[in-house]
């Protein structure tokens, strides 16, 4: 690692000094004499700048080469030293180490390259180059993106000039907006004040874009990315958050119809609406790569979670606008409601007046078992459960819908009978204050749920009969988790290790593993837990007594660390037991403090797609270079730590995320950069693993299915006491009338502030038909 000195110069290993010389040295003009100035060769009358590869060499003059740098930038006199120059920048200047002494310097570069590309100055190649301008704008935007690592160091008002600077490049050229938005997603861990600063911009700039295809990956990730970081988006409002679901709806519209032209290729009016969208024929490289499946997971995904982001006393205003672009029309003109779509409707219904999560069961008892009565009933797409003690009127009901499920205990208070009252008993004798209640659940039912208006009977609740083939439905929708779960693999690399085996062996990890982990989730206990552990142990401690978790009202992400694992390597050489939970992870987090590259087949395992390597950088920031640090000594300071993240992709995955180019992380920054990037990784890897085999399924469209189910199967049976309806049961038991499935039409008129079918008007009142 180097090492500061007083004078201001670096102390560099020799294998260190002589890679970077390897950085900076370009073939040298002898018609130009050179004047060595403390290490680089400098040119008195060009800006071209030339190396000595002298191993003696020990110190270089890093201020001098940002002089350099920044005069070769600024002026672009000659386009072969401009070229390397700017393509060699971003890798140098990721090495933190070497430059964080240099602050002011590297602050004016900033400031330069910021003033470039906002305003248009950006140098124009020769045409033998065969580069435009827009390549030499994303060299610079590359550059910018490692510098917004060092904002912690800048003046603040820097920050929000990166921002804007990086919103230009969303429009301005063709090979900058997804480099911009991925950029940008960094700006949202790093200067989150700054991103809302210029939010409503951003957004309009996205919103512009969602024509161009190759976007909508890139955009919604970063949608998905900004709604969990709060200080990114303090200040919004009701038109920027109409932006966002604007954005989903139309990827979502996009989505669709390329699923359906992929599923029918050929129906001339998809494959048109795919090639006219595309810009090619559907059956092009760049739309196999777009995997519409997941857009459209993404999409209801960001939806989801900018509803929820949504103060509880404005979220209301927002569901119609929502729903009403959630319904589309299929070829026939049918208007169709599709099962993601249903779900976001669920949530919405759940939410839109209540802030809490998931409830807990009711810890009040009902009181003697004797006196409960349970009753159970399918209403709309939920599951409502009524549980009354007859006595006492203690009352716990349960509503299952797909989005999570409600508990809440109820009694229903009645006043004492007045002595003269007929038939009023005494307290005393009674037992209880007042007479008995008795009360049943189709009461509570019908208190809650209906009045005397009719009910169209499609819509009218189900009675589910209390059998063994009931409770096997309801445990199995209740064993479906409420939130959907990932898994990630967190594995130590210590130094100068490069095999699996030394590597699983790690029993423990370094200071800055320990508080990377801190970051990326809650340290949970294994034994008796109650959320989906994703395969650990939760009875015996097999796989370690705590491992860190993080969950949101949507998703959760169990991380599997092998240095938190027992290590029996008497007994289990290779620690399979550890390989089994990472080597089953699409998505590993590695830890890298080896010293050396890590290889992607390190860890050799089939079902590992993606591996988000992390390379700590420790680095001593003198007190000058810190904001306010004025002119203080610049060896009095304090320690930090920079980090190199890069996503290394298998062979057969695409490479489609903003870290597949190595971005510089902050270490405030970076457990929440990794902990999203692992997110998305794992909501592609199954829809990409699935791509052939059909859709990927969350857990609440699963919870759905489940309430479907009973709906076919009881709705239309005479297993119950719904046989009278006319849709219920065969035509002979409905005496001819008809019966009503999903998706029919049905008519009828309005009476008594409900509905009812002309001639079944009785059947739409009698409310003992469905209690």
């Amino acid at each position: 690692m180097p090492e500061e000195t007083v004078s201001g110069h670096i102390e560099l290993p020799a294998d260190t000094l002589a890679e970077l010389l390897r950085k900076l040295a370009y073939p040298s003009d002898a018609s130009v004499p050179p004047e060595v100035i403390g290490g680089l060769n400098v040119p008195t009358v060009s800006p071209k700048v030339y190396a000595l590869a002298d191993p003696k060499l020990k110190t270089i003059d890093l201020s001098l080469w940002l002089d350099s740098v920044i005069e070769t930038l600024s002026k672009a006199a000659d386009w072969k030293t401009y070229y390397h120059v700017s393509t060699n920048l971003p890798s140098q200047l990721a090495n933190v180490a070497l430059f964080i002494n240099h602050i002011p310097r590297v602050e004016k570069l900033q400031e330069l390259l910021s003033d470039q590309l906002r305003k248009n100055k950006v140098p124009e190649p020769p045409a033998s180059s065969r580069l435009k301008k827009g390549d030499v704008a994303f060299v610079l935007y590359h550059t910018l993106t490692v510098l917004v690592a060092y904002s912690g160091c800048f003046r603040p008002q820097k920050a929000v000039d990166t921002v804007q600077t990086f919103l230009a490049g969303i429009s301005r050229w063709d090979r900058t907006p997804k480099c911009c938005i991925h950029a940008l997603a960094l700006c949202c861990h790093e200067i989150p004040k700054a991103v809302d600063k210029c939010l409503s911009l951003i957004l309009d700039q996205m919103s512009r874009k969602i024509s161009q295809s190759d976007l909508a990956m890139d955009i919604l990730e970063f949608l998905a990315r900004l709604s969990r970081l709060p200080l990114a988006y303090q200040s919004i409002g009701e038109e920027p958050l109409r932006t966002i679901f604007g954005i989903c709806c139309s990827y979502l519209r996009d989505s669709r119809e390329k699923r359906q032209a992929i599923a029918d290729p050929a129906n001339p009016k998809s494959s048109n609406r795919l090639s006219n969208q595309s810009g090619g024929t559907a059956t092009s490289t760049s739309n196999k790569t777009e995997l519409p499946e997941y857009v459209y997971a993404l999409a209801y995904h960001v939806i989801t979670h900018w509803f929820l982001a949504i103060p509880i006393a404005d979220r209301s205003t927002h569901v119609g606008w929502i729903a009403k672009n959630l319904v589309w029309m299929d070829e026939h003109g049918n208007e169709i409601v599709e099962e993601q779509s249903q779900v976001i409707l669920d949530m919405m219904h759940r939410t839109a007046y209540l802030d809490l999560g998931e409830t807990m069961k009711p810890t009040i008892p009902l009181g003697s078992e004797g006196n409960i009565v349970k009753q159970m009933w399918l209403v709309g797409m939920s599951i409502v459960t009524i549980e009354t003690n007859t006595i006492t009127g203690w009352t716990r009901i349960i509503k299952r819908q797909a989005s999570g499920t409600t508990c809440a205990s109820y009694q229903q208070l009645t006043a004492p009978l007045p002595s003269h009252h007929v038939g009023a008993r005494n307290p005393s004798t009674a037992g209880i204050r007042g007479p008995p209640i008795n009360i049943y659940p189709q009461h509570v039912f019908l208190t809650h749920h209906s009045t005397i208006a009719p009910i169209a009977i499609p819509m009218q609740p189900i009675v589910l009969p209390e059998n063994d083939q009931t409770r096997r439905a309801i445990g199995t929708f209740d064993r479906i988790d409420t939130v959907d779960g990932h898994k990630a693999g967190v594995i130590f690399v210590a130094d100068g290790q490069k095999e699996e085996k030394e590597i699983l062996a790690n029993t423990d990890g370094s200071e800055a593993f320990h508080e990377f982990l801190i970051g990326l989730g809650t340290k949970v206990r294994l034994k008796g837990a109650i959320f989906n552990t994703q395969g650990l142990d939760r009875e015996n401690d097999m796989d370690g007594t705590h491992t860190y978790a993080w969950r949101d009202r949507v998703s959760e992400i169990v991380f599997h660390i092998p240095t938190m694992m027992p290590t029996n390597l008497e007994h289990d050489a290779q620690s399979t037991n550890k390989k089994r939970h990472t080597g089953n992870d699409f998505v590993n987090i590695i830890f890298n403090e080896s010293g050396t590259p890590f290889r992607f087949e390190t860890i050799d395992s089939e079902f590992n797609y993606v591996n988000i390597v992390i390379t700590p950088h420790k680095v001593s920031v003198p007190r000058s270079s810190l904001p306010g640090g004025g002119g203080s000594d610049s060896t009095d300071g304090e320690t930090r730590y920079f980090f190199d993240v890069r996503m290394m992709c298998s062979a057969s995955f695409p490479k489609i995320w903003s870290a597949t180019a190595p971005t510089v992380v902050s270490a405030a920054g970076l457990p929440g950069y990794v902990r999203q990037l692992a997110f998305n990784a794992s909501v592609f890897s199954p829809v990409w693993s699935n791509r052939g085999g059909g859709e990927h399924i969350s857990n609440w469209r699963s919870r759905l299915r489940e309430i479907s189910r009973l709906r076919e199967r009881y709705a239309n049976t005479g297993n119950t006491a719904n046989v009278g309806y006319p849709q219920m049961g065969t035509a002979e038991d409905r005496g001819g009338a008809k019966s009503y499935w999903e998706g029919d039409s049905w008519t009828g008129k309005l009476a008594n502030g409900g509905m009812a079918e002309a001639g079944q008007h009785l059947l739409s009142i009698d409310f003992t038909r469905w209690t």
